[in-house]
């Protein structure tokens, strides 16, 4: 009784936190979980509980096959099946220009190296003005997902399927020949469905993500324990795209998840708004299109209310397993490597001898007006000296300077002019001995950081 309650209250909430990483502060040098650390009573139980839910769902769907009432709702939506193109070109054209705005793409999270990529964005928004240039937005939205993958790299860029998906759907819903314009509809499925399933696992193997982000929204959880909670999202998100997939409960599926993200925006505000509304455009096209007259319906290649069962449940098992074990080691692999990144950057430490001058150090960034920011690290206790082989010193030596994680070089003077990606950048300076060792002062290294971003004013935030 427990799991049913609690998968029926996930439902109307847990589409709020399909996208963990908007909301929280997440590292991929935290280790993930492993498939035997998530082998416990919850996960096996909701398991069991979701496979239990696939027959009650194809039954429903077969009463509604046989509905007066649902077939004249569907009758109703079938006479707007032809604006599905114009609802995927406004809504992929309010999306352009929100990214635009906010300097990212494709995500909230994922912002643009370069101002350039914003206005090429602004550009393709204006491509969607025009129904025969349409199919240009397309391909450049699938281009931008290509250089998301360079820039981000896969494991964090399957997140986003849907997103060439609807470029694709852009494409071929322009298309003369009826074959390839058949294939809308199965694409545009397809990677909303894909993008549902692999982002459930973020709550199953990131667990620490989302709890971070339900201490800061409790009222979420509705009074249900927080890593209980994390994990039935997971596995309503999961089953939710799964059910997209293989087209269950198409029209009502669509309609339900579509109005939970706009209450759920009353939570998280306007990142969910930036992110979700190519995920309202393709529900939308779901709502008036339906499974669509040429595309076979997975769940339709059976007959009798029997097989489709057993093929939902199938075929659930398969897909899951089908993407846990890879995103397991993928997630490993990630952890991996930012955990040798990080020791490789890493420097032998000095600390400064108990009454020695302690050097200190802060950055104070000015806007260059042609362009760029001019960097002043103020120093006290500490002299900037050229590359040398004498001895450690308290006093003298360079610092290191590190841009969103990377260090980017060594600074051997009290003034740099960088150019700064668009939106907001971490900057942080360590100082350090002629021999590249990390200062430290009472435990604690000698080293400033700022956040410098650029909306309305510049803000600067210090932590030392």
């Amino acid at each position: 009784m427990k799991y049913m309650l609690s998968l029926f209250l996930m439902l109307l909430s847990s589409p709020g936190m399909a996208h963990v990483k908007w909301f929280s502060d997440y590292s991929f040098q935290e280790a993930p979980l492993s498939l035997a650390d998530l082998s416990h009573t919850s996960f096996w139980g909701l398991f069991a509980l979701s496979l239990i839910s696939l027959p009650l769902l194809v039954w429903l769907d077969k009463v509604g096959e046989k509905s007066v009432v649902y077939g004249k709702i569907n009758s109703f939506f079938d006479r707007y099946a032809d604006h599905a193109p114009l609802i995927m070109r406004v809504t992929m054209g309010a999306v352009l220009l929100m990214c635009w705005q906010g300097d990212s793409y494709i995500a909230p999270e994922i912002m643009i190296p370069d101002p350039f990529w914003g206005w090429f964005q602004f550009l393709l928004a204006l491509l969607l003005l025009f129904k025969e240039t349409t199919p240009l937005t397309g391909l450049g939205m699938i281009f931008l997902y290509f250089m998301g993958m360079k820039n981000n790299g896969i494991f964090h860029m399957l997140d986003y399927v849907v997103y060439p998906a609807v470029g694709l759907y852009l494409i071929f819903s322009n298309m003369k020949n009826e074959k390839i314009k058949n294939l809308d509809l199965p694409v545009l499925y397809s990677g909303l469905g894909f993008s549902l399933c692999w982002v459930a696992f973020e709550k199953m193997f990131y667990p620490f993500w989302g709890l971070s982000v339900l201490a800061k929204a409790p009222a979420l959880t509705m009074g249900l324990p927080h890593d209980f909670f994390l994990i039935s999202c997971a596995f309503v998100e999961f089953t939710l795209g799964y059910l997209l997939i293989i087209c269950l409960l198409h029209r009502p599926l669509a309609a339900v998840v579509t109005l939970v993200f706009f209450t759920t925006t009353a939570f998280f505000g306007k990142p969910e708004v930036i992110g979700h509304t190519i995920l309202h455009g393709a529900l939308l096209v779901f709502i008036v299109k339906g499974p669509g007259h040429h595309y076979l319906a997975p769940i339709r290649f059976h007959k009798s209310t029997l097989l489709r069962s057993l093929f939902a449940i199938v075929n659930f098992v398969i897909l899951f397993a089908i993407l846990a074990f890879p995103y397991e080691k993928m997630a490993q692999g990630i952890y991996e490597k930012s955990r040798a990144e990080m020791s490789a950057s890493a420097h032998p430490r000095f600390d400064v001898p108990e009454g020695s001058p302690k050097p200190t150090v802060m950055i104070h960034p000015e806007k260059d007006e042609t362009g760029g920011w001019n960097i002043h690290f103020m120093t006290t206790n500490f002299k900037f000296l050229p590359a040398s082989a004498r001895e450690d010193a308290v006093n003298e030596g360079h610092a290191h300077l590190y841009l969103n994680g990377k260090k980017i070089g060594r600074v051997y003077g009290e003034w740099i002019h960088l150019s700064l990606p668009s939106g907001e950048n971490k900057l942080k300076i360590t100082l350090n001995t002629n021999s590249h060792k990390d200062l430290y002062v009472d435990g604690q290294q000698v080293s400033d950081e700022i956040v410098i971003s650029e909306e309305r004013d510049v803000k600067v935030e210090h932590t030392h």
